[in-house]
């Protein structure tokens, strides 16, 4: 991975994290787009990595979002696709090899992008200067009352 992917994967999960904190944040909300087809389609052709497909009667159907309507993944949408995926796990007629390696996949998904942003090395070494620094002033008061 290079610094440049990094630097986008780091920007990603800035996006992510600004999205979720923005306001009160209902997930049946936020899946309403999912219930309109042009709308779903339009995802699709505009983000085709943010669905896992179905194959269901030799077809392979985009069924699975893994991301919120910006495009960018969202942990809530991937608990709904995995909640999705275990209520389908119970049907016959479904490909219960494939629904296991989307179920795998959706975990994995969900355990990455479900972790606390980690911060920068240099915000955090500002923040260790300035709890020093503060520490210190607490110091002098204390020795000086």
């Amino acid at each position: 991975m290079t610094a440049v992917d990094k630097q986008f994967e780091l920007l990603d999960e800035l996006i992510r994290k600004v999205h979720s904190l923005m306001g009160p944040y209902d997930i049946h909300d936020e899946l309403k787009w999912l219930m309109k087809r042009d709308i779903r389609k339009r995802m699709f052709e505009k983000f085709p990595k943010c669905f896992l497909s179905l194959r269901s009667k030799g077809r392979s159907l985009p069924f699975f979002p893994i991301c919120n309507r910006s495009g960018s993944e969202d942990p809530e949408v991937i608990a709904f696709s995995m909640k999705l995926a275990n209520k389908l796990k119970d049907k016959p007629d479904m490909d219960q090899k494939h629904l296991d390696i989307i179920l795998v996949k959706l975990q994995r998904m969900h355990s990455r992008f479900n972790k606390e942003i980690p911060k920068p090395p240099d915000v955090a070494a500002k923040k260790g200067m300035i709890t020093r620094t503060l520490k210190t002033i607490g110091n002098y008061l204390n020795k000086v009352r």
